[in-house]
């Protein structure tokens, strides 16, 4: 290289726009790194932001525009935003950043890959692709909050076997060992609970089971239902402690009406408050036939429900006025009164938080205590069990015997209904 070539590379490394004047193209390979500029962006810890890692690669010969820049900004994001904790997030991004520092030594281009990507794997049977196939399936069928769940999970499951090297593998090639290998590394690494290690295999089962139920050639079998699931213990329902439940009602009363009225809403109505509550329309509740009607997409059976409205409850909504609103409003929104959108998912659950924190209530007691008190106190009072079934809506009444056993309910003698006022 010439001093004057030297002095215009100099020169290059204070012009923004990649231009560099007196060297001979041929001259390029020569005086340019073929990267540059390998950096990592954490939002200054703002979790809300996306986090990612930075380089620059030389724009090869045949794809830079005349008089155009010579490197591409490239960012690498897979992996770290979907990791939740800070000092998590912070850990993953600096194994990314060593990641694509020893890929670039090694000789990694990524515009090699680009060409890969759009050959050699673009095979139908190729796993990677599959998964995409199948997200985006679930995402027509699937409720948006359903979806984020599985798309999370099979993109951290595809991130596994990118880093392990079976991204070109076909579908029917990914092992059992493949599968369980993945669960028992990320539950080690995460700290997964066993209920998140079921939940991961559940996923992709799901996945593998809409390729051998709808498509041909495929697969055969699905190994992850193979793979043996841990024992998740459970916690049990918890209702609220007698001593807690006047209190918690109380000082709603007086600071959150809102909460106190949609907590009313979880005890007489036994829903679920934000997959079905928050879904509740002013034409959903019929007080002639006095009903309230589950829609089947917001059901858990996945099909249309309805749920008795006994003399208390009546009173709750015949003061509402609800008939002075339209049939597609929704009865819960932010404004304290029916309207045309529905609360956020989690809105009133962060209501009840500092409530929960002044009264000292135990972390098992949620929002969804109320309906477990409900069914603790019809049992108290004597109430016949066809009765509450209607209102838990469960299929058979041994399903309903075990969700009370785990309340620790003993059983009395049956006699007329009745409700008490909250």
């Amino acid at each position: 290289m010439t001093g004057r070539e030297f002095e215009s590379l100099q020169l290059h490394k204070n012009n923004p726009d990649n231009q560099i004047v007196g060297i001979r193209p041929d001259k390029l390979r020569t005086v340019m790194p073929t990267y540059k500029l390998i950096r990592s962006y954490d939002a200054d810890g703002d979790m809300s932001k996306e986090w990612f890692v930075s380089y620059h690669y030389l724009i090869p010969e045949k794809l830079r525009e005349p008089n155009g820049k010579f490197y591409q900004r490239f960012r690498v994001s897979n992996t770290i935003n979907s990791i939740h904790t800070k000092t998590d997030r912070k850990r993953q991004l600096n194994i990314v950043k060593s990641a694509i520092e020893e890929l670039l030594e090694a000789g990694f281009n990524p515009f090699e890959q680009f060409d890969y990507a759009s050959n050699a794997n673009a095979s139908k049977y190729n796993i990677c692709v599959c998964i995409e196939e199948y997200l985006e399936f679930a995402k027509n069928t699937l409720k948006p909050n359903s979806y984020s769940v599985y798309e999370d999970r099979l993109n951290t499951f595809k991130t596994y076997l990118i880093d392990n090297n079976l991204d070109r593998k076909p579908i029917d090639s990914i092992s059992k060992e493949n599968i369980s290998n993945f669960v028992t590394s990320y539950k080690l690494n995460r700290d997964w609970s066993n209920k998140t290690y079921n939940l991961y295999l559940q996923a992709i089962s799901t996945m593998f089971n809409y390729f051998i139920d709808n498509k041909d050639d495929y697969l055969e079998k699905n190994l992850a239902e193979k793979i043996k699931r841990l024992e998740v213990y459970r916690k049990g329902n918890t209702p609220f402690r007698n001593q807690v439940f006047s209190k918690i009602l109380e000082k709603m009363k007086d600071d959150e009406p809102d909460l106190y009225q949609f907590s009313r809403f979880i005890y007489y109505s036994c829903m679920r408050p934000d997959a079905e509550l928050r879904y509740l329309q002013v034409g959903h509740i019929d007080l002639h036939r006095r009903l309230i009607q589950v829609p089947f997409g917001n059901s858990k059976k996945k099909k249309t429900q309805y749920i008795p409205i006994d003399d208390q409850f009546l009173e709750i909504l015949e003061e509402m006025e609800l008939d002075k609103y339209k049939e597609s409003d929704f009865v819960f929104s932010k404004d304290g009164r029916p309207g045309a959108t529905c609360f956020y998912e989690g809105y009133f659950r962060k209501k009840f938080i500092p409530l929960k924190k002044e009264l000292k209530i135990n972390n098992g007691e949620t929002l969804y205590s109320f309906k477990h008190t409900r069914c603790i106190h019809l049992v108290e009072d004597g109430e016949k069990l066809h009765n509450i079934i209607k209102l838990t809506r469960h299929k058979t009444l041994a399903e309903l015997m075990d969700y009370l056993k785990d309340m620790g309910v003993i059983l009395g003698d049956e006699v007329k209904f009745k409700s008490r006022s909250i």
